[in-house]
Formats: C-alpha cells, sequence, structure tokens
C-alpha cells in the first residue's frame, strides 16, 4: 500500500451530491476545507482522504455519524468507479475473477487501500485494509462506500438484492434502522479490528449476471485508454502528483508547499522522492497543465482561452507558447491532428 492516502475525487462527490441534496453549506465548507473546489467538476482527480472526511463530517449537520455513511451509500454505483477499472470489471466472468480485478486495481481508486481475502470455512471474507485511517475519528464515511461497492460487485453475481452474510466496521458508531432494516439478516458488527464482509464461498464461483455497468462511451474514450490501460501497475508517485496537482491549476494552487500537504506528505519528503526518481517538480506541475489541455482540446466547443484558463494560464498567448514548447506544434494544430486520428470531421 502506498505511504500516502489519496482516492479519486469521485468517492468523496458521492458524499458531496448526498449533502446537497439535503441542504448542507457544501460549497462555503469546501471553499475553506483547502480541497479542491472543482473538485466536484474533477472525478478523477485525486484528494487527500483525511481531508475529504472532515469536510464531509463538518458539512453533515444534524445527521448521526453512521446515518450519513449509510445514507451516502446507498446513493452510490459502480459508475464512480474509474471507466476503464468497470470495463476490466465487465470483462471479468465470474465473482471470483471480478474480485480478483478489484484486488489488483483498487489503488487506482484508493492509493493507500487494499483488499484481501480469507477463507472461513464454507465462507470468504473480503477485508478492506485501511490500517492508514484505522484511527481517523471519520473512518466510517469510508468504510460504508468500500463495502457498497464490493456489495455491489457481488452483486453483479449474485443478483442485485443480493446481502452479505456480515459486515464488520472499525467505527464503535451505532448503525443507523434504515441500515439494519435495509440489509435485513444481515449481522452489523461495530469496533472490529477489520472493515470486512462475509460471503458465501459458491457465490463467487457464479457466471456474472450483469455485464454492463457504465455506458460504453466513456469506454472507448481514447484519452482514458492510453492514461488506464494497466490497471494492475501501482500508482507512481508521479501520476498521483498529476492527479492531485490537476484539479488545482485553475486555482494557481499548485505551489510545492501546498500540494504535498494534499499528498499526505512534508516538502521535504516530497522533493526527496522526486529527486530519488530524477525527476523535478516543476516538471510535472507542466506535465498536469498539458493532460488538462489534451482532455479540454478534445471537446470541440471548448475555447481556447477556456482551455488556457483551466490549465492554469491567465492569457491564451502563455499558455499557446507553453503547449508548443511542450508538444512541438500549437493547441489549434494539436486539435485539429487529435480530430483527423479518430476520424472525426
Amino acid at each position: 500500500m502506498s505511504k500516502y492516502s489519496i482516492c479519486r475525487a469521485a468517492h468523496v462527490n458521492v458524499y458531496l451530491d448526498a449533502l446537497r441534496a439535503i441542504g448542507a453549506p457544501v460549497d462555503k465548507k469546501l471553499a475553506s476545507s483547502g480541497l479542491p473546489i472543482w473538485m466536484e467538476e474533477h472525478p478523477d482527480a485525486r484528494v487527500n482522504q483525511p481531508l475529504a472526511m472532515e469536510l464531509v463530517a463538518a458539512c453533515a449537520g444534524d445527521f448521526a455519524p453512521m446515518e450519513l455513511g449509510f445514507f451516502a451509500a446507498e446513493r452510490a454505483t459502480l459508475d464512480t468507479l474509474d471507466p476503464s477499472f468497470q470495463r476490466s470489471l465487465v470483462d471479468a466472468i465470474s465473482g471470483q475473477t471480478r474480485l480478483e480485478t478489484l484486488i489488483r486495481g483498487i489503488h487506482r481508486e484508493d492509493s493507500a487501500m487494499a483488499v484481501r481475502t480469507r477463507r472461513e470455512g464454507a465462507h470468504v471474507r473480503i477485508v478492506c485494509d485501511m490500517s492508514h485511517l484505522s484511527n481517523h475519528r471519520h473512518i466510517h464515511f469510508n468504510e460504508w462506500l468500500n463495502l457498497q461497492g464490493i456489495t455491489s460487485i457481488i452483486g453483479s453475481v449474485a443478483g442485485r438484492k443480493w446481502r452479505s452474510i456480515e459486515y464488520t466496521f472499525m467505527s464503535r458508531h451505532t448503525p443507523p434502522d434504515a441500515a439494519l432494516e435495509a440489509y435485513g439478516n444481515t449481522r452489523i458488527l461495530v469496533g472490529q479490528a477489520r472493515t470486512s464482509l462475509l460471503v458465501d464461498a459458491d457465490v463467487l464461483t457464479r457466471p456474472c449476471m450483469i455485464r454492463e455497468m457504465t455506458p460504453p462511451r466513456a469506454w472507448k474514450d481514447a484519452a482514458y485508454q492510453v492514461a488506464n490501460n494497466d490497471q494492475s501497475s501501482e500508482l507512481s508517485l508521479t501520476d498521483a502528483l498529476r492527479s492531485v496537482i490537476r484539479p488545482y491549476l485553475e486555482e494557481g494552487r499548485t505551489d510545492l508547499d501546498h500540494i504535498a500537504e494534499m499528498l499526505g506528505l512534508s516538502s521535504r519528503t516530497l522533493q526527496r522522492r522526486l529527486q530519488q526518481s530524477g525527476r523535478s517538480y516543476s516538471e510535472i506541475v507542466q506535465e498536469a497543465r498539458f493532460e488538462v489541455a489534451r482532455d479540454m482540446l478534445a471537446e470541440p466547443d471548448a475555447k481556447i482561452i477556456d482551455v488556457a484558463m483551466m490549465a492554469g494560464y491567465e492569457r491564451p498567448q502563455h499558455f499557446s507558447r507553453a503547449f508548443r514548447r511542450f508538444t512541438g506544434v500549437s493547441p489549434r494544430q494539436y486539435r485539429k491532428a487529435t480530430s483527423a486520428a479518430l476520424g472525426e470531421p
């Protein structure tokens, strides 16, 4: 597992959507949280998990601790996952192979999480190892989403109404009545050593009943295929850095001290690790700018001035010069060449 704790913003956005639905002051709290204010528009960005949990708790209002976790988890779907990761799951043909795919690729969703399995007689216990957050006072938010995500994957084999035999939470909070009712015969145990669920072993041997999890259009996105085609590889420090930097570009908050804090590292540690890898921080910032520009230029209606602003440039001419230095062509030439390669008019 990684030594830093970041996750895709999409998982935090599930909570923000739920909070907005009840009229919580999300915008006000988000502006003072240190998290990127545009992260709801950047679901693939990585954000600091401890800060995200603090933000959710600050917005929770009168919700009991476990009540909000359950409420948000009920709104989550597998569409929250990275589209290419979804595709990998869909391509797996049985419960066991889908679970193995999850184990290999979960770090793409949560850099410091691991999923493990343990045989217990006729059952298999699926453990969400979140040791990096085990002492966090709001860990129940992560626990609910992680357990719901695995439940959805097993449900794609056993049927959407499938429920686990048992849920275990590290959190000691009392589960809400709504959760006890929704999960019926599922035992829900709190104050346990691990976050886990228990499943009949024979369920995992079944062929998948549900094949499609997300619109096929997302799977065909060329940029996604290039950036995410290896779900088994670890998320490198430079990959993590670029994804943390991206949503801060428009805000102009890309100084090393701030980004190191968002990654959960000290500035000195980050600089040392970059030196060990032969990279510089300024290079990675430029790569993040290019990634944002590349993705926006794929949208035919996006104006160059808007692309420049999203990539963190105040003036289009500065953006154009930097883009040409990075790629050898202007933004307009790049867009034209990309459209031609994809066979678009």
